[in-house]
């Protein structure tokens, strides 16, 4: 046996989780030891709680047992989270792990390229004004129109993170769009951008671009970062398309925008209350293109966030200082 199996063999990690389901189709089962479950006593009867070095979190897990349950882990060593985003966890991160060389690893990367064909589908069904040529269709209506063409258009995207990076280079390759990027550092330069603003030139992106997407994470500086000013300074002829984190966008507003035809329409795929509830106005807005959180939801989804879980874990077990995808904790992503 090799030395890195055996540093697998020696690797127990306590999956937060439901005990069946799609996450574990496709966990590298032959890579450690996994205990799973989404109760404590899962894990206090397991017998295994000072061998578990890696606390990992899946969809549907307990996040409130998150905490309780590192209290009882004296040798963790890493905590990982499937999704990209680390809102959610917010709480438990500031209990237990600021402050300690604990690292937070999470799924960045796992889900960009098909967030990146949403927006795509998004801008096809706007720009190529699907909604006309169905409503043509239930009435028998032959019209010939002028079809627009995305070639050449203004891609804005607020949030420059691997989401937003993989959207401006699946959009500039496949259609030739000119993109406009908003990011913290306005001074790191990225061959996906032609042009890259900072947070306090973000009004000058959404009047620039005929398409802006929301790719932000949820933190409390980005709550509400598009909202009344940000769709005013839009053209009546934009799109507005969000799939970061619903945080990030003032639904209020943004329903406003789109009934009084302040822009053209809107994809939203990320929002602030999920489900989004049936009082909602933007139910009610028929300019608008409304998914349930599951624009990355695809049927290798469990399998490209293993993927990522690998990568960190071969990083953990070789002693890197830095694993694969790092969270910036006290930033919130």
């Amino acid at each position: 046996m090799s030395d890195t199996n055996k540093r697998q063999k020696l690797l127990t990690i306590a999956v937060v989780g439901p005990s069946s389901g799609p996450a574990y189709d496709t966990m590298p089962r032959d890579s450690a030891e996994f205990i799973i479950g989404n109760d404590l006593e899962t894990f206090t009867s397991s017998g295994k709680l000072e061998d578990v070095n890696c606390l990992v979190f899946v969809a549907g897990g307990d996040k409130s047992l998150l905490e309780p349950l590192a209290k009882l882990l004296p040798n963790l060593k890493w905590v990982h989270s499937f999704f990209a985003g680390i809102d959610a966890l917010a709480g438990f991160i500031k209990a237990r792990l600021l402050g300690t060389s604990i690292p937070l690893t999470n799924g960045k990367g796992a889900f960009s390229d098909s967030l990146a064909e949403w927006v795509a589908t998004a801008v096809l069904h706007f720009n190529k004004q699907i909604p006309r040529v169905l409503k043509n269709r239930e009435e028998k209506k032959w019209e010939k129109f002028t079809m627009n063409t995305v070639k050449g258009k203004t891609l804005g995207i607020i949030g420059f993170g691997d989401i937003g990076q993989c959207t401006a280079k699946l959009m500039k390759a496949a259609f030739g769009m000119r993109v406009l990027a908003v990011r913290n550092n306005p001074n790191k330069t990225s061959e996906f951008a032609d042009e890259i603003y900072g947070p306090d030139q973000k009004l000058e992106v959404f009047a620039k671009s005929d398409f802006v997407v929301c790719a932000l994470p949820g933190t409390k500086d980005t709550l509400d970062y598009c909202g009344e000013p940000e769709f005013k300074a839009m053209k009546e002829t934009a799109v507005f398309i969000s799939i970061g984190r619903g945080l990030a966008v003032d639904e209020v507003a943004l329903a406003a925008a789109l009934k009084s035809k302040q822009i053209l329409g809107a994809a939203v795929d990320v929002f602030k209350t999920e489900p989004l509830p049936q009082e909602s106005a933007l139910w009610s807005c028929e300019n608008t293109l409304i998914t349930a959180h599951n624009a990355d939801f695809t049927e290798d989804y469990m399998r490209l966030g293993w993927n990522v879980f690998l990568q960190n874990l071969e990083k953990f077990q070789n002693g890197d200082k830095v694993l694969a995808t790092p969270d910036n904790q006290s930033a919130g992503y």
